[in-house]
């Protein structure tokens, strides 16, 4: 197949067919013969037959690489996956991680979902695999029905690029992962960085005399990006940002700052209490994207992963999908 295929931007919203990035998750599973390679990094996963379609991969000869999160917010959210897949070992693939200092335990929370056939292609973005059938209201009552809500996979298909972010899933939780995580991984699609990591937020230093802003951002704690934004809007910059209803993501006294500063700044709210939980910035023809939330916990001590990308396959289908997701703000 060719280099030259352009990415391609896979959203999940209320708008959309319930269950359709975990569908096309279940497909691309699908697809792997045997002799392949699937690599996954994830923070909630309580699909179940996403898990029996990992270990039927397994099975069948593909080297199934699995990193996840052994102790999310919602402690027992993984458990039913986690005893089906340590039950059956991955031939070895499996990596849980479990806190040693739980309250500073770094959470695994990117999410990465790589393929090496039909071509190698790597999914990246907001979407965990974290609804079920049947459904445990519970559990998405504090958690989100990501399955519904707004999320984005975007698909890179530069192979070199691919490749490059599917070997990474098996260091991202290996000893001395700040120093580790200092290269970026670059592409001529799209460039990635990964969290912790020492020295500013490169998203921050992009915001610099940046003349237009938009943003779907679904965790933004008082830091480093809300003072830079509040900085740009002084200095002229246009900024729209739409953020997640709920106070303990997006802190009622940080839009008021924002919006002070004359940022148009609003709530996304859905009816069943769906999460606005895609995660992008739009910074003058810049995309920024991938699983990093701006708060302090992601930027410190989190496994994340950040893209940034001027492809304009990336950066038209997230301006378009960020007008769509604004005609349900508040």
């Amino acid at each position: 197949m060719s280099d030259d295929l352009p990415p391609i931007v896979h959203f999940g919203g209320p708008d959309l067919p319930p269950r359709c990035l975990r569908d096309l998750l279940r497909r691309r599973i699908d697809a792997v013969p045997a002799g392949g390679r699937i690599a996954w990094a994830t923070y909630y996963f309580r699909d179940r037959d996403l898990a029996q379609a990992l270990i039927e991969a397994s099975d069948r000869g593909v080297e199934v690489v699995l990193q996840i999160e052994g102790a999310p917010r919602r402690a027992s959210a993984n458990a039913a996956v986690l005893a089906m897949l340590a039950a059956h070992g991955l031939r070895g693939g499996l990596t849980v991680a479990t806190p040693r200092f739980r309250p500073t335990h770094p959470h695994l929370h990117s999410k990465i979902y790589f393929f090496s056939h039909p071509a190698p292609t790597v999914l990246v973005g907001s979407f965990n695999p974290s609804g079920d059938v049947p459904e445990d209201a519970d559990v998405i009552a504090e958690i989100g029905d990501q399955d519904r809500g707004d999320n984005l996979l975007v698909e890179l298909r530069e192979p070199a690029l691919a490749e490059a972010l599917g070997r990474k899933v098996t260091s991202l939780t290996a000893p001395f992962a700040r120093l580790r995580n200092l290269p970026r991984v670059a592409g001529r699609d799209a460039t990635a960085w990964f969290f912790p990591r020492a020295g500013r937020a490169p998203v921050d230093r992009s915001l610099a005399d940046a003349r237009e802003i938009v943003g779907c951002i679904s965790h933004l704690k008082a830091g480093s990006l809300a003072r830079r934004l509040e900085r740009e809007a002084a200095n002229g910059a246009h900024i729209r940002l739409l953020v997640h209803d709920t106070m303990r993501r997006v802190p009622h006294g940080v839009v008021a700052r924002l919006e002070a500063a004359g940022i148009d700044i609003r709530r996304v709210s859905y009816p069943d209490a769906l999460p606005m939980h895609a995660k992008f910035i739009l910074v003058d023809g810049l995309a920024w994207f991938g699983s990093f939330n701006y708060n302090p916990r992601s930027r410190w001590l989190n496994h994340e992963i950040l893209l940034s990308s001027r492809h304009p396959a990336i950066v038209e289908a997230l301006a378009a999908r960020f007008e769509i997701i604004a005609k349900a703000a508040s």
